[in-house]
């Protein structure tokens, strides 16, 4: 686990499943648009970031869920990429 591209399909699950995002329109979203495009605010974003913290035993700080943080998906993505790698080598 850890590519971008799994991350990426990780985040659309989580908007499909837990945010009624419509899945083509999830299907859409690539790592290089603005954030905006997932209408990420601060409930969405703890959703995601739970996800993640469950599935791989993670701990976010409140700063990492902040939407107004990422101007882009992939800085998003980016920061939970390192956090699993960094999780990995523990």
């Amino acid at each position: 686990m850890g590519s971008d591209g799994e991350i990426l399909q990780e985040i659309r699950t989580v908007l499909v499943e837990q945010c009624d995002t419509a899945s083509d329109r999830a299907a859409k979203i690539a790592l290089d648009d603005p954030v905006s495009v997932l209408e990420l605010d601060s409930i969405v974003m703890a959703y995601v970031f739970s996800h993640f913290e469950q599935k791989h035993d993670l701990t976010f700080e409140n700063d990492d869920i902040d939407p107004m943080r990422y101007t882009t998906v992939r800085e998003l993505v980016e920061t939970l990429s390192s956090r699993i790698a960094e999780a990995g080598t523990r």
